[in-house]
C-alpha cells in the first residue's frame, strides 16, 4: 500500500485524538467536559522507589524528576515502548504519555506538550484528517512528507543528533487562520497506525510543532512538541529543553 491513500470509515467519536482532542486515558472527543480553570494542582506523589518514575497513570501536576513516558504508537512491552524524560516544575500528566503544560487544566484547553510517537501514516492533507496515506519506511521518508503537506511552512530538515541516535529536525507551523472547516476542526500531521490508530495535530490554529524524526535502532521514532503562539518564548525554549533530555530505553 506504498502511498495509497484510505478513507476512515470509523466514526469520529472512535478517534481519538491523542494531542488536543482527548485525554491519555482513551476519552472520546465528544466526551470532552468543558474545561475551566482550576487552582494550582499539588504535585503528583509519585510511586516510591528510584527515580526515573512511572509516569503512566498519573494526572495532574508532576514533581520535578525524572520519569518513563509511554510511546504513542508501540504496544507496551514492545522495544522503544517507554522513554525517559527529566520534567521541571509546572508540568502535567494526563495519564502518562505526554508531558503538559497545561496552565493547570486538562485538555481540552493545551499550553505546550512534549510526547513521542511512531509514526506509520502521513495525512496528505492536515486539514483532512480522516485521509492518510503509507509513509514507507525511514526518517527521511517521514520528513519528506511533512514539507509537503499544504496549510503549513515548514524549515528544512536538518541533521540531528539526540541520545546518540541520529536523525533530522524540522519545524511545522501552521498556517491555516481558522481550522473549524477542518476535519474534527484540527490540523493533523499524522497517524500511528497501529489498532489503536491515534492522530497527531492540533485544534488551534498557529501551532509550532517542533519534530526530531530519529533512527532508533532501527525503528522510526519521532519526538514532538508543539508551541502555541500564546505561550511566553521562555515556556516555548523549555518545551524544546524538556525534549532533548528524552533518553530511548534499550
Amino acid at each position: 500500500m506504498n502511498h495509497a491513500q484510505f478513507k476512515l470509515t470509523i466514526a469520529a467519536t472512535t478517534l481519538a485524538f491523542a494531542v488536543s482532542a482527548c485525554s491519555d486515558a482513551d476519552a472520546e472527543p465528544d466526551s470532552q467536559p468543558e474545561s475551566t480553570p482550576t487552582e494550582t494542582s499539588p504535585s503528583v506523589t509519585p510511586p516510591p522507589g528510584s527515580e526515573p518514575w512511572d509516569m503512566s497513570g498519573l494526572l495532574g501536576a508532576l514533581a520535578p524528576g525524572s520519569y518513563r513516558m509511554g510511546v504513542w504508537g508501540t504496544a507496551d512491552g514492545a522495544p522503544h515502548s517507554h522513554v525517559q524524560v527529566d520534567v521541571p516544575e509546572g508540568y502535567y500528566s494526563n495519564g502518562g504519555y505526554v508531558v503538559d503544560a497545561g496552565n493547570n487544566t486538562f485538555e481540552p484547553d493545551q499550553f505546550g506538550e512534549v510526547a513521542v510517537w511512531q509514526v506509520e501514516h502521513i495525512v496528505p492533507d492536515p486539514c483532512n484528517s480522516v485521509t492518510f496515506a503509507d509513509i514507507g519506511p525511514g526518517v527521511r521518508a517521514l520528513a519528506r512528507a511533512l514539507t509537503r503537506q499544504p496549510g503549513q511552512e515548514t524549515t528544512n530538515p536538518q541533521p540531528v543528533t539526540l541520545d546518540g541516535h541520529e536523525g533530522l529536525y524540522l519545524e511545522v507551523t501552521s498556517t491555516l487562520p481558522d481550522l473549524s472547516g477542518c476535519a474534527y476542526s484540527s490540523h493533523m500531521l499524522w497517524h500511528t497506525g497501529d489498532a489503536g490508530d491515534r492522530a497527531y495535530g492540533q485544534e488551534r490554529p498557529g501551532v509550532t510543532f517542533h519534530l526530531w524524526i530519529l533512527d532508533v535502532d532501527g525503528t522510526r521514532l519521532a519526538i514532538a512538541v508543539d508551541n502555541h503562539p500564546d505561550q511566553t518564548d521562555a515556556q516555548h525554549q523549555e518545551l524544546i529543553d524538556i525534549a532533548e533530555t528524552i533518553r530511548f530505553e534499550p
